[in-house]
């Protein structure tokens, strides 16, 4: 039995009392605030990339067969950035490679500002270089996560 079970038992009048149930109160509250729901995954469980929001961390899991890479900026800001990708996955910082059934685990503060509402993921693939190209060609896709 904890201390707030002996001292209302001691006296469960006036207010003491009061303060009793008040702290049986919170204790549950308490306790029922720490059953989180598990993050929801984005775009959907099974596609080749997902991510997922884990209290300050943003989860991104490459469930395919092939290496992806990925850049990840706040949605809010698109219009006023330029960016390209890598040209070759040689070339690629490992920060931004995710290879088969690995994850990456990023702080969600290293992406966003106060105001952000959402972040967008642009990941890619390489495909086989065709004959007297220079660069591989890539197949580009993204998806849009809301923040909590």
């Amino acid at each position: 039995m904890n201390i707030v079970h002996r001292l209302c038992r001691l006296n469960p009048t006036g207010r003491l009392a009061i303060l009793c149930g008040l702290l049986l109160l919170c204790g549950t509250l308490l306790g029922c605030a720490q059953n989180v729901s598990p993050p929801v995954v984005y775009p959907a469980t099974g596609a080749p990339l997902t991510a997922a929001i884990d209290g300050k961390t943003l989860l991104i899991t490459n469930n395919s067969d092939q290496t992806i890479y990925h850049r990840i900026f706040p949605t809010d800001i698109l219009p006023v950035i330029e960016w390209a990708p890598c040209l070759a996955p040689e070339v690629c910082p490992a920060d931004q490679t995710i290879h088969p059934g690995e994850q990456q685990r990023i702080a969600l503060k290293s992406i966003t500002r106060d105001a952000t509402e959402s972040i967008t993921v642009f990941w890619w693939i390489y495909l086989d270089k065709l004959p007297g190209a220079s660069i591989p060609p890539m197949e580009m896709k993204e998806f849009e996560l809301p923040l909590p």
